[in-house]
């Protein structure tokens, strides 16, 4: 079907057809709610009415929708307006490779550059177990501002999962179904396995980007021959010519393990095939800086510092494993690499990477290069806990990142009475290994226990760890059981007073008791250790919360800083509450800071979202929580945060899809997402689904606390001024958490014409 210009499909009026394929037609559209211009692909006629073709169309949608990331074509809708099934998608400005490749070969540094880029793109979809199958020059688009996007996962599928018969592409594409013998993607870029009709993975797309890598550099299609049937004997049977000097060595070896006939012998990953191209393209341009004048290339350095920050010794501790014959003890081995790290922090000439960025590599077997490369230190230290009954032996290997060899290794046996002397002495054995200096402040002890009482611990780290997996009432008692075993324990008051200051938030406790229980416990730890950076982050939180005087919570998350500059915990609450209070350029300042102390937290990344959502900078919000879930894709704050940024543009459903997987990640056990679902079906004009959430939340106040906040936002979705009036009066009378910040959020825009806001603003004071 063709749409002609000015016609609209939604709230989408067609501009100007793009091109046409197999899969659909393109148009350039504009999106008249949000007054942007965005790219929209039809079904054609002809198949719109076979299952098939539209479960493969919606299978493209979904899979795509799934992803988040700078390398892969982002969608923003997928509808249906009367026989027409469409897709609507970023609109993207420049050529495909195809088009490039049309006009000449590219250059090796600029080839490496795009391989890199799609090895990332690809990435991100193999962590989702989705494999595209037919990458090729076509699927792949050159943006103007220099990004490589994957297009078109037509064929993609769920890793062993067969994809439907394919007729789709512009180049000679095999169709047919998938039963076993099916041959499946564009001829020329398969690889031999799919040839074969063989079940494929994701090493299947290495050996595409091989031949595209090759292409891009030699001109040439690696495989092509005169035929369709000897172009796939090509692929079986034959190695193209990589030497040459259109082929740099380095690039040809990694093409050569690219086309490795048999999955195995290739790249396992393709975050491994990302860091090989990016080592290539650091070291070409160390040799280029050769050239350049001496002093210019001292100052050069991989992280843009001072040469002597990149000939600090630093060091990521990944994850012990546990050994133990009981799983549940994961808990202690957890623990454990924290106390390590937290040894290792203290030492001012060791750079360390962070807890969050560490564990971001907890039960993966990713390559220690790599994992350095992204963490940007020069050793991995790697290890496991056993523990039985009382007894624990600790065992830990020092790698250097640069050559994968081993630095130094022991193992450490004792009792659990023993435990912080082991600590101490493993952090001493890494300073020495590493040669780090120990300032006298240093010399005396590394691990500093909050407590003697060795049970105490133990209870800590439970609770440590059940607040780490968001287990609320578990953290809450094993912190409550800890202070009963020692009373002067200083962090395990701290761990109470941040499990109820947080999880309160998300509903299941009532916040007026929340709010008495965390003062209480921070106040505690505050008489116990004064000059705590963590007990003054706690206090700041339980302003943010509950106590509502933010000039005292920036003071405290200040005192903070001043007290723990390294931490970056600080930083990323300071950056939230100047940011939801719409101080915009310096609660980004703040967070970004956040961030590059801990580059590989989910949560850090999208308080820099924040400012930049209340500032209602909608588009440039939504690419920080993109990065966000780029990071962790199920990571419930960036997940409802990204819903409501959508849902603030009026893109209703891009808001339910985030609020969707928000709920469905929390099991539907926190009241705060499934009342923003609520809210987005409410304004999405789906009234039955918002009052059906409205229903499951009043039968759920009879079983626990619900913040009449949360209750709020379905009202408010549903049109229901007095009962959003009611629920939020008593939301202050309750002090239910962050009511503070209706005075700023964007999403009782709507109310503040009514002259009952102003008067439910004077009622929000600090307590």
């Amino acid at each position: 079907m063709t749409l002609a210009v000015g016609s609209r499909l939604g709230p989408y009026e067609i501009l100007a057809p793009l091109g046409a394929g197999g899969m659909g037609e393109v148009y350039r559209a504009r999106d008249t709610r949000l007054e942007r211009e965005v790219a929209i692909k039809v079904l054609p006629e002809r198949l719109a009415s076979n299952p098939d073709a539209l479960a493969r169309f919606e299978r493209e949608a979904k899979a795509v929708a799934a992803l988040s990331h700078p390398n892969i074509l982002a969608i923003h809708d997928f509808g249906r307006s009367g026989e027409v099934v469409y897709a609507v998608t970023e609109l993207l400005e420049g050529e495909t490779l195809r088009d490039r490749l049309s006009a000449s070969a590219i250059p090796p540094r600029k080839a490496i550059e795009y391989g890199r880029q799609v090895a990332h793109g690809l990435a991100a979809a193999h962590d989702r177990g989705i494999v595209h199958r037919d990458l090729k020059p076509d699927n792949l688009f050159l943006t103007r501002d220099g990004l490589v996007k994957i297009l078109d996962f037509g064929l993609a599928s769920q890793q062993g999962t067969p994809a439907a018969d394919s007729n789709r592409s512009l180049a000679p594409t095999m169709p047919g179904k998938t039963d076993p013998g099916t041959v499946l993607g564009t001829v020329g870029y398969m690889s031999p396995e799919q040839v074969r009709g063989k079940p494929s993975d994701h090493r299947s797309d290495l050996f595409s980007l091989g031949i595209v890598l090759y292409e891009m550099v030699s001109g040439r299609r690696a495989f092509q021959r005169t035929s369709a049937v000897e172009t796939m004997m090509a692929v079986l049977q034959d190695d193209p010519r990589l030497s040459g000097r259109d082929m740099p060595a380095g690039l040809e070896e990694i093409v050569a393990h690219c086309l490795e006939k048999t999955p195995e012998e290739r790249f396992q990953s393709a975050r491994d095939l990302a860091f090989a191209l990016h080592v290539l393209e650091r070291d070409s341009s160390a040799s280029r800086s050769e050239a350049l004048p001496s002093a210019l290339s001292e100052a050069r350095t991989p992280s843009g510092g001072s040469p002597a920050a990149v000939e600090r010794p630093s060091i990521a501790v990944l994850p012990l494993r546990n050994l133990s014959t009981d799983p549940e003890n994961e808990y202690f081995s957890d623990g454990m690499t924290e106390e390590i790290i937290g040894a290792l922090t203290k030492i001012e000439d060791l750079r360390v990477a962070s807890r969050t960025s560490s564990f971001a590599f907890k039960g993966k077997s990713e390559d220690v290069r790599q994992i350095g490369e992204r963490l940007s230190v020069r050793t991995i230290l790697e290890g496991s806990v056993r523990r039985a009954g009382a007894r624990i032996r600790i065992s830990a290997q020092l790698v250097n990142v640069a050559d994968g060899y081993q630095l130094w290794s022991d193992h450490y046996d004792g009792d659990m009475s023993d435990v912080f002397a082991v600590q101490d002495e493993i952090a001493r054995a890494i300073a020495g290994a590493l040669k780090v200096r120990l300032l006298p402040s240093e010399q005396a002890t590394l691990v500093s226990p909050g407590t003697r009482d060795v049970e105490a611990y133990n209870l800590y780290l439970k609770g440590r760890y059940f607040f780490g997996q968001r287990a609320a009432k578990k953290a809450i008692a094993q912190f409550e059981a800890a202070i009963a075993r020692d009373p002067g324990y200083a962090a395990a008051y701290t761990g109470l007073a941040d499990s109820f200051g947080i999880f309160a938030f998300y509903g299941g406790i009532a916040t007026r008791e929340a709010f008495g229980r965390a003062r209480a416990a921070a106040i505690e730890a505050q008489k116990i250790d004064p000059d705590s950076a963590d007990v003054h982050v706690s206090l700041g939180i339980i302003e943010h919360y509950f106590g509502w005087d933010l000039e005292r919570e920036e003071r405290l998350l200040e005192q903070a800083i001043a007290l723990s500059p390294r931490s970056a915990e600080s930083y990323s609450w300071l950056g939230l509450v100047q940011g939801l209070q719409g101080r915009c350029e310096a609660a980004v300042e703040a967070a970004r800071k956040a961030t590059k102390l801990e580059p590989l937290s989910a949560n850090a990344q999208t308080n820099v979202g924040w400012p930049l959502y209340v500032a209602r900078r909608y588009d440039e919000a939504v690419a920080e929580f993109r990065k966000a879930l780029h990071i962790d894709p199920n990571a419930m704050y960036p997940l409802w945060s990204m819903g409501m940024c959508h849902q603030g543009m009026g893109a209703s459903q891009e808001a339910i899809t985030a609020y969707e997987r928000s709920v469905m990640v929390t099991r539907r056990e926190l009241s705060w997402p499934v009342a923003l679902l609520g809210g987005a079906y409410a304004a999405a004009g789906r009234e039955a689904d918002a009052r059906r959430v409205l229903g499951e939340l009043e039968e759920w106040t009879a079983q626990e606390y619900v913040p009449p906040m949360h209750v709020a936002l379905v009202h408010l979705g549903l049109g229901n001024r007095d009962e959003v009036f009611d629920c939020l009066n008593r939301a202050i009378t309750e002090r239910n958490a962050l009511c503070w910040w209706i005075r700023y959020s964007p999403i009782y825009d709507g109310l503040r014409s009514d002259s009952r806001f102003e008067a439910l603003l004077g009622r929000i004071e600090p307590e």
